[in-house]
């Protein structure tokens, strides 16, 4: 699946996995090799579609969408959880209720700003 910013018609990301059911949200990128994901929740909140960086392997950047897909935040450069350093120690939540989560490679995030839409293809 291709992640496309329609207000800045550019692709965000060509090759995203999409993780809908529990087991396959709570797994998100865990202990994976690099890819591009969007986590579905099934509601539109704040709190279920927060996200924390344990057993990560690697910074990723995430964009948040509300259900109108409509950017309602953005992370960049969000690095792995490490016992030795006390500020990765934390959940990261959207500033405003989300229903998707679109975790990326670092710097992939180039354009895209909160307002923009974005689309799934």
């Amino acid at each position: 699946m291709r992640v496309i910013n329609k207000t800045r018609e550019y692709v965000i990301s060509h090759n995203c996995t999409l993780a809908k059911n529990l087991p396959s949200r709570m797994r998100g990128l865990i202990l994976s090799e690099k890819k591009d994901l969007v986590l579905v929740s099934p509601g539109e909140d704040i709190q279920s579609t927060s996200i924390h960086m344990a057993f990560m392997q690697y910074p990723i950047d995430v964009i948040w969408a509300d259900s109108k897909m409509r950017v309602v935040d953005i992370k960049k450069n969000i690095q792995p959880l490490n016992p030795m350093l006390k500020n990765t120690w934390r959940i990261y939540k959207p500033g405003k209720p989300a229903k998707y989560v679109v975790e990326l490679g670092k710097e992939k995030i180039t354009k895209t700003q909160v307002g923009d839409e974005i689309e799934f293809r």
